[in-house]
Order: structure tokens, then C-alpha cells, then sequence
């Protein structure tokens, strides 16, 4: 690691796990624990649970669990280190500077990231202070007053291949990391800068702080120059457009918590202009999954989705429905009327009261993907109608109110001309259909060690690493049970080796302070798995009943010494198999 591990449980220990989960989640106390949501797969019921003693959290729905550094991996796709940084920053806890003995990769990683944060900052500053003809009057002539180009940041790269380069260079900057930026560019041993005569949008992350740009022309270029009319940041350390949105920022300070997700950067600005600042803008991308968890975390439930009125918005709006809805935010659909073809134009043709009379047209997402499903057949030719309502069966098959279902069925069956029992029928048979789990396919996993541990060893094992956290007395008779050689998971025997260590210097273990010494998400949540019932044993500590104890550790090292004869009797016949298909082999070659 490229921190200590002493830095390291600091900062964990001082960022309690309640008050970092209820920023995304809303938790209800309920006898000691904590219970929401899961803020990482959809359900109606909460099966998401904190333990605030433990500072450990667990769904019961997904799987998903960790401690507060896990938390943070999940919830905003940090790898480890960004997520100690994250926690590190939220207490105001200076991290030490990684020495020379500590990983050559983290470090440099760390280092690069920190640099091009300087860079952007530098950038968005230059392009700031470089507004000026004829980008600040486009800009006026758009609408846009001085207040909101100050806000935004908004900026302009001049026509000049070099001037960023040369204002980066003079400030100490490396070429390395100014290629790493994708805002210098390099060919033939030349460097330039890549953003060129363009209006500068600099991207503004969650947390305040620039991580891309985009870059709008300001004129049309002749009909013989393919010119892409805006131009974002490439993919690099710090930004990736699948995982920022543009606007974010504030939008997560606006009280009005139904944010309108819009499609451009213009539009965005045109819209917190006129006072609706919970608009929040895609990066020339279809939403994604992270996206909507930058909506969860700014305590969003619903969204209008405003896109443009072609094809290709009609498009993107349909396919975001069903992403949005499987993280459990409810959705809206509206569209700006004919005469204009965004929201930027229609808040300047109607003005902030015309806005607000639009947004009270907005239609849930069943009535919305159905009007479309029904203006792209023709309702009159049989095999159309028959086609519109199986479609539209499975949009309604996704309802969970039986309430709604049953009037957009009604709805449904009055557009289609068909019996709304009919209809229902159909959905019902769509419903039932999703809720099939698919077989599992059988693998070459599918051994007899894997059936072995199906049968009880892994719960065997677990048990015992847990009993160990509690009883520390034990630890001779378990490390001879839980033996290397008997076991092949590696979270696991890690597990064991701190436990052991510290029961050796008379340490008591926290499972939450095992769990921060796995970098990555997956080890976390499998240690998670191995100790979440390390609650119970402790109980069952202090009711002294220690005979229990003992007879559950006696019953466990019997299943597991058991599964270990067998598995080494199953690789001994398959060993046994192999030599005799072997030696049939060479026979039929010898009497060739």
C-alpha cells in the first residue's frame, strides 16, 4: 500500500460509516442498526443494513458489503487510493508524503493525478482570463449574461497552436503530463494545443473540482472541412464522460431535488440562468449506471428528461428509462414543442413562465415509450397493432404499482383497440417471464471441490475465522484445521494471517479494520462476506455460552477435515484416471 496501515485505519476510523452511507442513502434506526435502500441494486424493500458498532454495512438483497472505505469504492467508482483521498479530504486529514520503499505504481499514479488536477485549474484559469472577442460576444449575443460566463467558468482557446502549451510549459509543467492531460498534443517533436478557436466549458466534478473540458466552435466551417462542432476531453485519470454530468455540481444544491437532465452544454446553462438550477447535462453520451449514482448522491429520486426533439433525442431518452429505473429513480419525460428544437431556444421564446407551464406536461415513462411505440406503427394494419401491443406489454410489465399498471393497461387497450383483458394478460405473461432466473450453467468449476464447498466447507470455515476473532484461545487448534494446504482462497488465508498476527501481540481485531487491508472491491466484499457474523458470535461471548462455542468449533473442524480427505481423494482417482487414459493412449500407439 502506499500508505501506512496505522494512516490508513486513521482515516477510516474518524469517518463514521452512518454519516457517509445517509448522504446517499436514507437509513431508518431500527434496534441499534441502520436499514435503507440498497443504493447499489433496485428494490422496493429495504434489505440494506449499518451496523454503526461494526462500522460495516451489508445487503441483504445483493450481496453488496464493506466498511466505510468499500462504501466509498462502490458508491463512486474509486479504486482505493482515490477513496482514502476522498475520506482523507472530508476530515481534513493530511496524508503523508508516500516514501521511496512504497509502491512505484501507486505512487506515480497519485502523483499523476494530482498533476493534471493542477493543470486543469491552470487551464480553465488561462481560458477564463482569454474571453474575448469574438467568443464574449457569441456568448452575449446567445443570451448569456456576464454573472453566469463567471459562474460556469466558461473561457475561450484562442485560434493559436501553442498558447496553452507555452503558458503550461512556463509554469514547470512536464510534457509527459501535458500529453496526459489531452490538452497538449505532440507530432513530429512539435507540441500544440488540442482545444483550438473554441468556447471553453470547463467540466466541474461533483466535488468542485476540474477534471475535462468541452469546446464549442464558434462559427460553421465551410461545407469542405469536417469540423466536430463540440470537442470533450478524452478519457484520462480523471474525467471520463460516462461518469460526470454537466452541471452537477450545483445542481446538487438546488432545493427542487427532480432534476432535468438535458442533453448540452448550452442548455444546461440556459436553463440554471433562468433559475433552474437541478438541470444537469450528458457529455455527448448515453446515461449510464454512474450517472445515476451521481444523481442518488445528490438525494435525487426522479428525473424529467428533457432531450432534443429529433430522432436521435427520442432515441436516447428511451434507452435511459430503463437504466434510470433499475437504480430506483422514478422518471419523467417531456419535450419542447415543435416550433423550437431545444430547451435553450424554448426558454428564449417562451421565457422562465412558458418553461414552468412545459414541465407540468411532463408524462411518466410508460405513457411517454408507448405514444412513441404507437406514432412509429400504423395502428390500423393488424400485424402493426399486434406488434405495438406485445412492445407495449413489456413497458407495462415493468409498473409495480397495481394501481397505475391498471390505468395505463386501460389506456393502452383504448389506443391499441384491443381488450384491456387481453393486455393484461400479456403483461402478466411478461412479468412472470422476467421473474425466471436463468439456469446456471454447469462449468469445469463445477468439480468436486466446488460441491464440496457447496455442501458446507466454505460456511464451515467461515465460522471458524470468526470464532477466532472472538475466542483468540483457539488459535492453535484452528490454524492446524485451517491449514494452507486445506484451503485455496486467498482473502480468506490473509484473513487468518492478521487475525493470527495480532492474537500473537495480544491485538484485538475489528472485522472493519481487516476489511481496509484488501485494495480492491471485490476482496473487500468477499471479506465482508467471511465476518459479517462476527456480531453474533460476540454476542453469544458475552452470554457465556462458551460449551456452544466450543461444540459449534468441534462440529466445523470435523466438516472441514472431512471435505479435505475427500478432495484429495477425488484428485487422487482423477489422478488414477489420467495414468490409465495415458497408458491407453501409448498402447494403441505401440501396436500400430
Amino acid at each position: 500500500m502506499i500508505y501506512p496501515q496505522e494512516v490508513i485505519e486513521e482515516v477510516r476510523a474518524n469517518n463514521d460509516i452512518v454519516d457517509i452511507v445517509s448522504k446517499y442513502v436514507a437509513l431508518t434506526n431500527k434496534g441499534g442498526n441502520y436499514f435503507g435502500l440498497c443504493p447499489f441494486h433496485n428494490e422496493k424493500t429495504p434489505s440494506f443494513s449499518v451496523n454503526s458498532a461494526k462500522q460495516m454495512y451489508h445487503c441483504f438483497g445483493c450481496g453488496a458489503g464493506g466498511n466505510v472505505v468499500s462504501f466509498v469504492m462502490q458508491s463512486e467508482n474509486y479504486n482505493f487510493l482515490d477513496a482514502i483521498k476522498f475520506l482523507a479530504d472530508r476530515i481534513h486529514y493530511t496524508l503523508p508524503t508516500p516514501t521511496a520503499s512504497d509502491s512505484a505504481k501507486s505512487n506515480e499514479n497519485l502523483r499523476l493525478r494530482s498533476s493534471l488536477q493542477e493543470i486543469y485549474v491552470a487551464a480553465a484559469r488561462f481560458y477564463h482570463d482569454n474571453l474575448q472577442e469574438p467568443a464574449t460576444q457569441y456568448l452575449l449575443d446567445r443570451g448569456i449574461t456576464p454573472k453566469i460566463i463567471k459562474n460556469f467558468g466558461l473561457g475561450f482557446s484562442s485560434a493559436d497552436w501553442d498558447k496553452l502549451y507555452k503558458h503550461l510549459q512556463a509554469k514547470k509543467f512536464s510534457h509527459e503530463d501535458m500529453l496526459a492531460s489531452d490538452l497538449i498534443r505532440e507530432k513530429n517533436g512539435k507540441y500544440y494545443d488540442r482545444f483550438r478557436n473554441r468556447i471553453m466549458f470547463p467540466i466541474i466534478d461533483f466535488d468542485n473540482k476540474v477534471v475535462g473540458f468541452g469546446g464549442r466552435i464558434i462559427e460553421e466551417p465551410p461545407n469542405d472541412q469536417q469540423i466536430a462542432k463540440y470537442l470533450n476531453s478524452a478519457e484520462t485519470p480523471l474525467f471520463s464522460k460516462k461518469r460526470q454530468l454537466y452541471g452537477i455540481n450545483t445542481a446538487r444544491k438546488a432545493q427542487n431535488k427532480d432534476i432535468i437532465i438535458v442533453e448540452g452544454y448550452m442548455d444546461v446553462i440556459a436553463l440554471h440562468q433562468a433559475g433552474f438550477t437541478q438541470a444537469v447535462g450528458v457529455l455527448g453520451t448515453a446515461l449510464t449506471v454512474h450517472h445515476c449514482r451521481l444523481l442518488k448522491r445528490a438525494n435525487c429520486n426522479s428525473v424529467i428528461l428533457l432531450f432534443d426533439r429529433d430522432s436521435a433525442g427520442v432515441k436516447a431518452m428511451y434507452r435511459s428509462i430503463p437504466i434510470l429505473l433499475n437504480e430506483g429513480i422514478k422518471v419523467r419525460c417531456l419535450q419542447v414543442t415543435e416550433d423550437v428544437k431545444d430547451p435553450d431556444e424554448y426558454i428564449k421564446k417562451y421565457g422562465v413562465v412558458g418553461f414552468l407551464r412545459l414541465l407540468d406536461q411532463a408524462k411518466n415513462h410508460a405513457t411517454f415509450r408507448i405514444d412513441i411505440l404507437a406514432k412509429e406503427r400504423d395502428l390500423t394494419d393488424s400485424e402493426q397493432r399486434i406488434d405495438f401491443t406485445q412492445q407495449a406489454a413489456r413497458v407495462l410489465a415493468e409498473i409495480q404499482n397495481p394501481i397505475e399498471a391498471d390505468v395505463y393497461i386501460q389506456d393502452t387497450a383504448e389506443l391499441a383497440g384491443i381488450s384491456a383483458d387481453v393486455i393484461l394478460s400479456e403483461v402478466k405473461k411478461d412479468k412472470s417471464y422476467s421473474a425466471e432466473k436463468p439456469p446456471r450453467e454447469l462449468t469445469h468449476a463445477t468439480s468436486a471441490k466446488a460441491n464440496l464447498l457447496k455442501k458446507g466447507f466454505a460456511n464451515a470455515v467461515t465460522t471458524c475465522i470468526n470464532i477466532l476473532l472472538v475466542y483468540p484461545k483457539y488459535s492453535g487448534k484452528i490454524k492446524e484445521i485451517l491449514a494452507p494446504e486445506n484451503l485455496d482462497d486467498n482473502v480468506t488465508l490473509k484473513i487468518l494471517d492478521i487475525v493470527h498476527r495480532n492474537n500473537e501481540h495480544n491485538l484485538k481485531t475489528e472485522p472493519a479494520d481487516i476489511i481496509t487491508q484488501f485494495e480492491t472491491l471485490t476482496d473487500q466484499k468477499h471479506a465482508a462476506e467471511i465476518l459479517k457474523e462476527f456480531a453474533t458470535f460476540e454476542k453469544m461471548s458475552t452470554s457465556k455460552r462458551e460449551q456452544d462455542i466450543e461444540k459449534l468449533l468441534n462440529d466445523m473442524c470435523g466438516i472441514i477435515k472431512k471435505n479435505a480427505l475427500e478432495i484429495r481423494k477425488n484428485e487422487t482417482q482423477q489422478i488414477t484416471t489420467d495414468l490409465h487414459s495415458i497408458g491407453t493412449v501409448l498402447t494403441k500407439k505401440l501396436y500400430k
